[in-house]
């Protein structure tokens, strides 16, 4: 009988990892693969690749609906994949406050720092196009 309840909880433990880890393949890197850089030249703008960052570094957990590894705590009404907001949809627009705040390089106001440490880390050229985009008002500047 114990050997049962054994065997069901590995199969469980195995189903759960394998869902994670299913949930984790839209990530732009796994295991010991180095991440994909976004290399943006001239002035960063939504079109010219802030767009393409923010879809494959940041949407896999902010974006609606939630994808299987958006944490629980994540805001209900944030879309990084849009710029645009609406009444119930905030998107890139709302962020340009908290990356000019610094929640690119630490904790702002009870936030952890973004990305978080289990996510696809930014590269410091990648946080500084962001950083420049922000700081020049975001998508604003695109229209």
């Amino acid at each position: 009988m114990e050997t049962a309840k054994t065997n069901t909880w590995i199969i469980l433990i195995f189903l759960c990892l394998a869902v994670l880890l299913y949930g984790c393949s839209d990530a732009d890197t796994l295991g010991d693969e180095e991440p994909q850089e976004v290399h943006i030249t001239g002035t960063p703008t939504w079109e010219n690749g802030i767009r393409r960052l923010m879809k494959l570094k940041c949407a896999l957990c902010h974006t609606i609906p939630f994808t299987d590894v958006t944490p629980e705590n994540a805001p209900q009404n944030l879309n990084l994949t849009e710029y645009e907001s609406t009444d119930d949809v905030r998107g890139a627009v709302d962020i340009v406050s908290w990356i000019n705040a610094g929640i690119l390089e630490k904790s702002v106001a009870n936030v952890r720092q973004m990305p978080l440490e289990y996510s696809t880390p930014l590269t410091q050229s990648e946080i500084e196009a962001l950083t420049m985009w922000a700081t020049q008002g975001g998508p604003k500047n695109d229209e």
